[in-house]
């Protein structure tokens, strides 16, 4: 027993994300960089912490007191513990200062279970349920657990771990928000930063503001792009509530290769210029622009894409002009697509080719009807591919400019935009490279109001399938 007992207050990291959160967590506390590194002083000074935070709840009758934070937490994340009985009005402080300091003690040897740790193998000193793990279920209910099994068997660390986690999330909105990856060098900075948030937050009254749209998934972005090294995992949100009201859990992931393009946009500087007119171009009516990149960064990271263009195509119509913010973005779009989309650097190549034949068919035409029938042929629901087949002829006996090939759309690049697993965001990424490539030709339309105006129509049409 005298080796289980040492065993209680060493910290190690599980495959539970609260745990891993929470474990990083107690070294914020205490100002150690990595859980594992706490030692046994370290780890019974950062349990102190937190009791002392709840005992503070102690004199404060309502949570919206002052002090009253975490007791306010508590509904949300430990509901029916001993810090908010049902019976606390009615409690003296020294009463409620007991029975808290009796819920966060490490039980006695004698009492434990003498089975293994369900998160790390150790010896459990108890059975634990939703009181102390989040979403666990109610050590009551005994016909959820094996017989003689009442409730989730778990060590001192583990479940101080479990306790810290609040620490390294966002609480509003009567939910948790926790981001997690399995990158612990990544993790840890990101905890430290929540935890000097939620301690800041403590100390003062709760302040209305009005909601932001995907506030945590913003959270996430500004996080990642705020990371100095390279992300080497995915990056998790979890929201949940532990309360009795409302029993909740979303998960969402924010891929590894979108986390590190994003951190790229900070770190290299050829995408660092282009990196707010894309957030912009994310933005609707409502929804600012980052908010919206950070939301399909999460969701449909190909919509990040399909996006810009119907950004740049609603500006051909505003200026009467290809902008040239086209040039700008031509890093984020090729490198987005390469690290983010998995397209063949290769297959770019060839989109770019044709891109530059396709600026010197419609570059020989001022007037924009040309240049607004490829964009319509290559919107959804268009004909793109019976577009080329009428332009191929003209291309080959008229239009074609001395010392391009013969041949408009070429058998490779054909299959590249109708039969290709990626088809559709090629044919996207098509629209883009014609844009840069008359640009790069100094095309200046000049047409009638109501020419540019169908350009919107098909960006409107465009953006309303890809959103």
């Amino acid at each position: 027993m005298t080796d289980a007992f040492e065993q209680q207050d060493r910290v190690l990291l599980t495959a539970s994300p609260l745990q891993r959160v929470g474990a990083f967590a107690l070294a914020a506390l205490v100002r150690v960089p990595h859980p594992e590194q706490l030692t046994a002083e370290q780890f019974a000074a950062a349990v102190a912490v937190m009791t002392r935070h709840l005992l503070v709840t102690a004199d404060v009758a309502k949570a919206a007191d002052p002090g009253g934070f975490w007791l306010g937490a508590s509904y949300l994340l430990w509901p029916n513990s001993k810090m908010n009985p049902t019976a606390r009005g009615k409690q003296s402080p020294d009463e409620r200062r007991e029975l808290i300091m009796q819920w966060r003690a490490m039980p006695d040897p004698a009492s434990w279970p003498g089975v293994p740790c369900v998160y790390c193998d150790r010896p459990a000193c108890k059975w634990f349920g939703k009181v102390d793990i989040p979403l666990g279920a109610s050590s009551e209910h005994r016909n959820t657990t094996a017989p003689g099994h009442e409730g989730t068997a778990l060590c001192y660390p583990c479940v101080a771990s479990l306790w810290a986690f609040p620490y390294g999330a966002a609480l509003s909105g009567g939910r948790a928000a926790v981001i997690h990856s399995w990158d612990d060098s990544f993790l840890a900075p990101v905890t430290q930063v929540a935890v000097q948030r939620t301690l800041a937050a403590a100390q003062v009254p709760p302040v209305k503001s009005k909601p932001v749209s995907y506030a945590r998934e913003l959270a996430v972005l500004g996080a990642v792009r705020a990371y100095g090294q390279r992300v080497c995992s995915g990056v998790e949100l979890f929201v949940l509530s532990n309360s009795n009201k409302e029993q909740f859990l979303q998960c969402q992931e924010m891929g590894q290769p979108v986390a590190e393009w994003l951190r790229s946009t900070v770190s290299r500087t050829d995408r660092r210029a282009g990196y707010r007119i894309l957030a912009a171009a994310q933005g609707t009516r409502t929804v600012p622009g980052e908010a919206f990149l950070a939301k399909r960064a999460f969701g449909d990271p190909a919509a990040i894409l399909h996006r810009v263009i119907a950004y740049l195509l609603d500006q051909v119509s505003a200026r009467g002009a290809v902008p040239v913010e086209v040039t700008v973005l031509v890093p984020l779009v090729y490198s987005y697509c390469i690290e983010v989309l998995n397209m063949d650097e290769k297959d770019i190549a060839r989109i770019r080719d044709l891109a530059r034949r396709l600026a010197a068919l419609l570059g020989q035409d001022s007037r924009p009807g040309p240049f607004g029938g490829f964009m319509r042929a290559s919107a959804k629901g268009g004909d793109l591919y019976g577009w080329f087949r009428s332009r191929s002829v003209d291309w080959l006996l008229k239009s074609r400019p001395a010392g391009m090939p013969r041949v408009l759309l070429p058998v490779q690049d054909y299959r590249l935009l109708f039969d290709d697993d990626s088809a559709w965001s090629h044919r996207r990424l098509l629209v883009f490279a014609v844009m840069e490539a008359l640009v790069e030709a100094g095309w200046e339309p000049k047409g009638a109001t109501e020419e540019f105006e169908e350009i919107a129509e098909i960006a409107a049409d465009l953006d309303k399938n890809e959103s």
